[in-house]
């Protein structure tokens, strides 16, 4: 039996002086989307060691820094993948789990073919650009966590 499809979402973010900023990134295939790094799990991976795989593929970064999960989780409907992607999926598979990430991150990011560019925005540019409530939410998770200190523990 395949796996069932999974998708993770990292937000990158960095204390600017002034309080913290958050790496969005807009999107090749849709310009006028903006969000933060997301790919689906393949294979025989964990959603974390997935995030870390697309944050090389997708920003250029190897460094094993730390990781955090996030609270926030959503679903994506099927139609948002391509048939090539669904083709073995199987009829039970209706909605993709999506699981969200942070990472602390002051270096170079460097885009792959998926993003035209990045910004680092504090939080309230970030949420009004980024495009999906889910991906809002997230952050305003991580935002109120950074404020409280109290992110959840590192995976």
């Amino acid at each position: 039996m395949a796996r069932r499809p999974e998708q993770v979402h990292i937000f990158l973010y960095r204390y600017a002086g002034y309080g913290y900023e958050y790496a969005v990134f807009q999107r090749s295939d849709s310009p006028e989307c903006w969000q933060g790094v997301c790919g689906g799990v393949e294979d025989n991976e964990t959603a974390a060691q997935s995030a870390r795989r697309e944050l090389m593929e997708e920003a250029g970064i190897t460094e094993q820094l730390s990781l955090y999960p996030l609270q926030s989780m959503s679903y994506l409907p099927l139609n948002v993948f391509s048939s090539e992607e669904t083709a073995n999926w199987g009829l039970d598979v209706v909605v993709v789990p999506m699981y969200f990430f942070a990472m602390p991150f002051d270096g170079q990011i460097v885009l792959s073919d998926e993003h035209t560019e990045v910004r680092w925005l504090p939080y309230q540019e970030a949420y009004d650009l980024i495009c999906y409530l889910d991906q809002k939410i997230a952050l305003y998770e991580l935002n109120l966590r950074l404020q409280r200190s109290n992110m959840l523990e590192e995976t």
